[in-house]
């Protein structure tokens, strides 16, 4: 079977990769913190708050890269470069979006975490890995380190001083290890417990 290809994401395809995002991060700890999993609805909150993180995405011009094979989407990579200005307007309407359809108790918790992303960055300027998605069943091909190749080689091309991520599920730690991104702290909080992961090429 051929490699599957990388390209950028069509934003005609934009509803097919929110059902593969949506169905890659069902189980996702972050997601299920911040969007209170063990209540009732968490399935539509998480729906609504990936279709505006999407939505907001796509309106600031930020980069996605696609994984297809036989005309299947297979992966994705929603990341920044870091020099993107984003629109403030766009910012507020994702916030609203949010406490409107999950509620302010999510949105707190969400800022609580970028709050805290944000205070252990080298530099503010550092391009963001914010989703790296394989379609359920796809996992073990290959697809997700392919993405992520692709992603960091964008990055480094770009002049990107480093990339920074960060991830509350522990399995995909020695992916991101195999791809030179090193710990770089973490975040202990009940009910998660979140890696912190950068690569600096400034050297």
């Amino acid at each position: 079977m051929s490699a599957p290809h990388l390209a950028p994401l069509p934003a005609a395809q934009d509803a097919l990769a929110l059902d593969l995002l949506d169905s890659a991060f069902a189980r996702d700890p972050t997601l299920g913190w911040y969007l209170f999993a063990e209540r009732r609805g968490y399935a539509a909150r998480r729906r609504a708050y990936l279709a505006g993180y999407q939505r907001f995405h796509r309106d600031n011009d930020l980069p996605t890269l696609a994984a297809w094979q036989g005309g299947q989407l297979l992966g994705l990579s929603y990341f920044s470069l870091g020099d993107e200005a984003t629109n403030a307007a766009s910012l507020a309407e994702l916030g609203q979006a949010i406490r409107r359809h999950c509620g302010a108790q999510c949105l707190a918790r969400l800022d609580r975490l970028l709050a805290a992303f944000a205070r252990q960055l080298p530099v503010p300027a550092l391009a963001r890995l914010e989703f790296l998605a394989v379609a359920p069943g796809q996992q073990g091909r290959g697809i997700g380190g392919a993405l992520l190749g692709q992603t960091l080689d964008r990055c480094r091309r770009h002049g990107c001083p480093g990339i920074a991520l960060e991830t509350g599920e522990p399995r995909n730690l020695a992916l991101y290890r195999r791809h030179g991104l090193l710990p770089s702290g973490g975040l202990s909080l009940p009910g998660l417990q979140q890696h912190y992961l950068q690569q600096d090429w400034r050297a």
